[in-house]
């Protein structure tokens, strides 16, 4: 049991994105009485390259009650409305697809027992499946982001949105919002932990020139990983052999048009290019597999890719996994300290929110005093998180594209048994609700079936042929309904 009724404060080692957003929403919940308590070695300030987050971004803004445009004026934030995928199945620059965020809540898409018909329906006609969307028009079009906050904020769209921002500025806005908030920070570096004798948990915290008294630790220490990887030494769970790429070359470029809505990611000769547009620059970097790549070749490639001379900021070593225990005593490890796939759909951010509200409700819920089974239940449930994660990534790389060693070599890279089922599933119908129940986070999905749909059409994993029973299985109202949407939508496209 973990009784945390009358703590006097709680600590949260690191200070980066995860670690003010923590202290912001732990502020909310623990009494006035408690400090919470930031502690970040002394800042060094660099220029972010550019990272973007999901749908549930713009959600724990609204919870910390954080204004959407006032966060983009102070941070160089922009819009972000999904993410576009260049050359992933062919390698030619006249292939590519979209997976942009849907509003749900519209009279398209209405759910039928965990599925969605009007998707199922755009699909069967040859559609492109994102076509009903105001998104793919202000994209293509390439519409100030500024104008689309406007709308965005109206309430009156199909689709939903999220935000591409530089994390440095970021966690100097949060910073600025948590001091005003009567959040304590100490800057200073941490040395070790020490730990309860019989309790085994963490009771202090030695810092180079003094020693914090904690009650209860947020591990937010990023790639570092100070407590759940190193004091405690979780086992890790390795996804190096479903998820190969390993290395990141991070660089910046100017904006040469218009800032655009979308994070591109364009598949090179072994592995994909991000391009995250700032409002002052792009953040860019070639994820890889050094198997198939060394360093000066990916810089080499890149530069011949844009025409351009690049200056990379240094090569990112990484491995795809996640610490099977997250939560140990009164320690919780959130964002990068408890795990990582890759840059793709920039999970990062949104798995950090989901970890941090959960806690968030196991500590209300339990109303402070928390069981070994409601901690177990955690890191089972962000094991399942992190498993859904990496097959929804996972399947990104499940294309036809054979044209270089790498993309030869991923026909032969092992899918999990989880999602090999589903492939044989979505050979007979589309992706159900239900299908992702073992990938969620106490009932929270990062990626749900409009998601997987349209990143499953995009590759080709979902074919046109299996939507064909569950359409024929509708009843005559509900294709009258699909025939109106669909007679609406071409009178639009004519």
């Amino acid at each position: 049991m973990l009784n945390l009724r009358g703590i006097q404060r709680v600590c949260i080692v690191g200070g980066g994105t995860t670690g003010w957003f923590s202290a912001l929403r732990l502020r909310q919940i623990f009494n006035q009485s408690v400090e919470v308590v930031v502690i970040s070695a002394p800042e060094i300030p660099i220029v972010g390259v550019g990272e973007g987050g999901v749908v549930n971004l713009l959600d724990i803004l609204a919870k910390l009650e954080i204004n959407i445009k006032d966060f983009i004026d102070n941070t160089g934030s922009t819009l972000k409305l999904g993410f576009r995928y260049e050359q992933w199945n062919t390698g030619k620059k006249e292939d590519y697809y979209y997976h942009l965020f849907p509003n749900i809540d519209t009279p398209e898409m209405w759910d039928e027992n965990g599925y969605y018909p009007f998707l199922s329906l755009l699909l069967n006609n040859g559609l492109n499946i994102n076509s009903y969307m105001e998104a793919l028009e202000l994209c293509e079009n390439k519409v100030p982001f500024n104008k689309v906050i406007d709308l965005l904020i109206s309430g009156n769209h199909n689709f939903t949105a999220s935000l591409h921002f530089d994390t440095f500025k970021v966690g100097q806005y949060l910073k600025e919002i948590a001091l005003q908030r009567s959040i304590i920070h100490v800057e200073d570096k941490v040395e070790d932990f020490c730990l309860d004798a019989e309790k085994g948990s963490v009771t202090s915290i030695q810092c180079q020139n003094r020693k914090i008294d904690c009650d209860f630790v947020i591990d937010a220490s990023g790639f570092s990983r100070l407590l759940i990887g190193g004091k405690f030494k979780t086992d890790w769970i390795s996804f190096a052999d479903t998820l190969i790429m390993n290395r990141a070359l991070p660089f910046h470029l100017s904006h040469k048009k218009e800032i655009e809505l979308v994070t591109r990611a364009t598949a090179l000769s072994s592995g994909w290019v991000w391009q995250i547009p700032l409002q002052e620059r792009i953040g860019a970097g070639y994820v890889f597999n050094d198997q198939f790549l060394s360093d000066d070749q990916a810089h080499d490639e890149v530069e011949k890719w844009l025409g351009e001379k690049i200056d990379p900021i240094r090569v990112i070593k990484f491995e795809a996994g996640y610490f099977q225990k997250v939560w140990v005593k009164n320690v919780v490890a959130l964002g990068l300290a408890s795990g990582f796939v890759e840059p793709l759909e920039a999970t990062s951010i949104g798995q950090m929110v989901t970890q941090l509200e959960t806690l968030s409700n196991f500590i209300l819920h339990n109303h402070g005093v928390i069981s070994e089974q409601n901690i177990n239940y955690f890191n089972k449930q962000n094991g399942q998180y992190w498993r859904g994660i990496g097959d929804f990534i996972r399947m990104h790389y499940d294309t036809p594209r054979e044209d270089t060693p790498f993309w030869k070599e991923m026909k032969n890279v092992p899918i999990s048994p989880e999602y090999k089922e589903l492939k044989e599933c979505w050979k007979h119908r589309t992706p159900r609700l239900i299908d992702f129940a073992e990938y969620s986070l106490s009932g929270t999905l990062m990626f749900g079936v409009p998601n997987w749909f349209a990143v499953g059409v995009g590759t080709g994993v979902i074919k046109p042929e299996s939507t064909a029973a569950e359409l024929y299985a509708l009843s005559i109202d509900q294709k009258r309904k699909l025939a109106q949407h669909l007679h609406k939508m071409k009178q639009k496209l004519s």
